[in-house]
């Protein structure tokens, strides 16, 4: 694979490229278009000159001499108008020898009228005339001085209906000298360019390829988890936007780091604890065969349920950040759901004193996936007994809205503290352990809790005020209807 250039070497790369476009299009310009866009100047100049003279003889008015020097002036042009029973052989009473329409003789004049008058439109245009300087070369041939002639003829009436000719000429030289000169100034042009290339190459590479360097160098250093910001290299917004995203993955990756730590210990531990009974107990019951009663084997059951729970978790959180969980959905009562598997938490008002409190919304149709709700609410529950402390009092509350059902899930335990309420919801995350009521759990619940909601795309929250226990929530849409009667 073919190494990539850096940045410097692109930046002087693209500049004299583009300056070598420049440089090509003016050279363009100059030496093919020069003259036949200012010749085209020329012919939209004589023939602007002549509209503007006859307007003025169709609306019945004299032209002087004066507005003919006028126009003359203005526009580097020369004017002759010619009224058609006017002897051409002989000079006009004021000639203007300055003009070389007076210099002409009667056959090119001749010439230039009849052209015109032949024309469809009345109009005669001629880009280069006969007439020269007034020399002849030794085969008789007119002396070409360089000089180029546009003469425009135009025929009108007048209002007494006789034919006036309107001729308008300017002259241009060729533009061989200009272009020459053109020619040196695009090697001063150049020559700067490649000044200006190399001088702007190094302010951006100071100003944009030297910070990204830098923030690149640092960079290498993330996966350890550590990246040392410099406001230096933010020279500019996007390099501070970079410098900020990679102090935010350096914090992450520590962040997962600890993570994956913790639960190294979480799961070590959960997994040692039922493994040890277990085994005990099987081993217990091998060497002293009075002790194989039910409750030994009652206890050998419900360690191996831990550790069977704990497994389903992992694999669980595993297939959901793969997307491999599709959720199977149907309409059925959220209602019917909760006071079902309310049921399961029987064991612990007999057994230890709980006082679960139910508050129900009743036809409370959802459309959703009923495992994977029930698999919510009972993290929910979990998580009340776990934190719930030693009130052992959890209110289940169910609020219906105008389009949409809210479950509710209170304890009243220690609480959780505001700098813990942002990272609850992460994978392996368990807060302050002095305050868990049971060892068990790998933290996993809440995270796989918040994968199914959002899969749901349904919303929830936590409300929490340490010392005086959590309200955990989610809400989900109710069904329509019809949807919900065609279910049925």
């Amino acid at each position: 694979m073919k190494k990539p250039i850096s940045l410097r070497w692109k930046i002087a790369r693209t500049l004299l490229l583009f300056a070598v476009f420049i440089i090509g299009v003016l050279f363009v310009f100059e030496e093919f278009l020069l003259e036949p866009m200012y010749e085209d100047n020329k012919i939209s100049t004589v023939k602007s000159v002549s509209d503007s003279i006859v307007a003025i003889l169709q609306q019945g008015e004299e032209i002087s001499e004066e507005i003919l020097f006028q126009y003359q002036m203005e526009n580097d042009t020369c004017v002759r108008i010619i009224e058609t029973d006017e002897d051409i052989f002989m000079p006009p009473e004021s000639m203007n020898y300055g003009c070389v329409l007076y210099r002409m003789n009667p056959l090119e004049l001749t010439q230039l009228i009849d052209a015109a008058a032949a024309s469809e439109d009345g109009t005669y245009l001629a880009s280069e005339t006969p007439f020269m300087n007034g020399k002849t070369d030794s085969f008789g041939k007119k002396e070409n001085n360089g000089m180029r002639n546009i003469t425009y003829t135009r025929m009108i009436q007048n209002e007494d209906g006789e034919y006036v000719a309107v001729i308008v000429n300017t002259g241009f030289s060729r533009v061989n000298d200009a272009s020459r000169t053109l020619n040196r100034q695009l090697l001063y042009i150049g020559i700067i360019l490649i000044l200006a290339i190399v001088l702007l190459t190094f302010l951006m590479d100071v100003q944009i390829a030297r910070p990204l360097r830098a923030i690149s160098k640092e960079a290498k250093n993330l996966p350890d988890g550590r990246y040392a910001y410099d406001p230096s290299t933010d020279r500019y917004q996007e390099a501070r936007e970079l410098n900020e995203t990679l102090q935010q993955a350096a914090v992450d990756i520590n962040k997962a780091e600890q993570a994956r730590r913790d639960l190294i210990a979480n799961v070590s531990h959960d997994l040692r604890t039922p493994l040890t009974m277990i085994s005990g107990y099987g081993e217990m019951m091998i060497d002293m065969p009075e002790e194989k009663n039910d409750e030994n084997l009652q206890i050998i059951i419900d360690e191996s349920k831990r550790l069977s729970a704990l497994v389903n978790d992992l694999l669980d959180l595993s297939r959901i950040e793969e997307g491999k969980i599709v959720l199977q959905k149907e309409n059925f009562d959220l209602h019917e759901m909760i006071s079902t598997e309310l049921r399961k938490y029987d064991v612990y008002i007999n057994t230890e004193n709980y006082r679960i409190e139910y508050f129900p919304a009743y036809h409370c149709n959802v459309n959703a996936d009923r495992r994977r709700m029930e698999q919510v609410f009972n993290n929910f529950m979990t998580n009340a007994i776990h934190y719930g402390g030693d009130a052992r009092h959890i209110i289940v509350r169910e609020v219906k809205m105008d389009d949409s059902i809210q479950v509710q899930v209170q304890d009243f335990g220690e609480g959780i503290a505001e700098k813990d309420l942002e990272n609850i919801w992460d994978r392996y995350y368990k807060i302050d352990k002095q305050h868990v009521r049971y060892s068990s759990g790998s933290g996993l619940g809440l995270a796989i809790v918040r994968s199914i909601l959002e899969l749901h795309e349904a919303r929830y929250g936590v409300n929490s005020e340490p010392g005086k226990g959590s309200t955990f929530w989610f809400e989900l849409p109710l069904a329509k209807q019809e949807d919900s009667k065609a279910e049925a």
